[in-house]
């Protein structure tokens, strides 16, 4: 291709989480283009084998390793990366990221500069005052205005929010997310070494959940829904990728404390290969508050996992008829949907994994997310 071009990635991590996955995903599908991958991460700790991962893919890693985003040494560094670098582009990955990002960017001389919006709320840390969230707020909706050139959502739930919050409409692209074809497939060898693995009788139903232990994903609404599925079916497992048991949050832990069958439910810390526990769950969840556009849910749907989940983002646009979703923090609703996939016959199961696939590969590919992406890059830095 032509000239050579650079972008600048600032996130907080790179490991857990979907935005993180994303640009896993986005940095493979770029390679081969006139894209170089630059990023900047606040901590890479304990995601180590990610960022051997992304430097295998050809990206530089510049690890700030600190353990808080809005400090004045975490934006200093930045803007010194980004001044020695000199992108044509900086993309910065969620709010706090966005806001510090975008200054840092700014005032190295590299206007050229992409928000991405993933979720439909900003985020507040628990110790954060009322006082400190709404001053961040009025921070985001002026310095919408000034320090982006483009803003890359990822649900049109998500542009409504931000455009009701005070972000520009104008700046605002809707490119959803895509999933990896090859990596989540169906796989019956799959299935049956990674119930082994995690010592699950290969017949017994498995509800599965891949995600954060962050309050907003309501894990209390799962243990709650598996304590009403358990009453019913017995021999229940539950299987939740993201964390051990001790990582989960107080009131969470709470509810997996009150299960029946504790015994039966499996914790599994985030690593690389998230592909190969799809294929072992009979039905995939999510029980989030809130959500953008999940990564989760195309990756179920392309291994051909019956979904169900809550009305969080653009779920319901994502399934459409193709999966069940219930009101958010409603364990009653989100139990009797487990209840109902577990309760398909082979033959259904078969064509519902047929046409979740389908429609996953047609409407969400990988290749097409990067695709926009990089044609967001060309217009900006042009």
């Amino acid at each position: 291709m032509s000239t050579e071009r650079k972008v600048l990635h600032f996130i907080t991590g790179i490991g857990g989480g979907g935005a993180e996955n994303f640009l896993r995903s986005l940095v493979a599908n770029m390679q081969g283009s006139r894209w170089q991958t630059v990023i900047v991460v606040v901590r890479v700790h304990p995601h180590e084998v990610f960022a051997e991962e992304l430097r295998a893919m050809g990206s530089i890693i510049h690890d700030l390793n600190a353990t808080a985003l809005l400090k004045p040494g975490v934006w200093l560094a930045v803007r010194r990366i980004i001044a020695q670098e000199q992108p044509d582009v900086v993309q910065t990955w969620m709010h706090h990221a966005d806001f510090i990002g975008g200054l840092a960017a700014y005032a190295a001389g590299v206007p050229q500069v992409v928000w991405g919006v993933r979720a439909t709320e900003v985020h507040r840390n628990p110790d954060d005052s009322a006082l400190k969230t709404f001053l961040f707020l009025q921070a985001l909706r002026w310095s919408s205005k000034l320090l982006p050139t483009k803003i890359i959502a990822n649900s049109t739930v998500a542009i409504d929010v931000h455009e009701a919050m005070g972000y520009p409409r104008s700046k605002m692209v809707w490119v959803p997310n895509g999933v990896n074809a090859q990596r989540f497939a169906p796989n019956e060898a799959t299935r049956h070494e990674t119930r082994a693995q995690l010592g699950i009788p290969s017949e017994a139903p498995v509800v599965g959940f891949v995600g954060r232990f962050h309050p907003v994903k309501d894990l209390e609404c799962f243990f709650q829904a598996a304590v009403i599925a358990q009453t019913q079916r017995a021999d229940l497992h539950c299987v939740l990728v993201g964390g051990r048991a001790e990582e989960l949050y107080p009131a969470a832990r709470a509810c997996f404390e009150a299960l029946p069958k504790c015994d039966q439910v499996r914790f599994v810390p985030f690593g690389s290969a998230t592909e190969r526990y799809y294929p072992a769950f009979d039905v995939f969840t999510l029980c989030s508050r809130s959500e953008a556009f999940p990564n989760v849910v195309l990756e179920a749907m392309a291994t051909g996992v019956p979904c169900v989940t809550t009305a969080a983002g653009d779920c319901a646009a994502m399934l459409k008829d193709l999966g069940d979703v219930v009101p958010c923090g409603d364990e009653t609703a989100l139990a009797t949907g487990w209840l109902k996939r577990l309760a398909l016959s082979a033959d259904e199961r078969a064509a519902l994994a047929g046409k979740s696939r389908a429609r996953a590969l047609a409407d969400y590919s990988m290749e097409r997310a990067a695709r926009q992406f990089m044609d967001v890059y060309e217009e900006v830095a042009a």
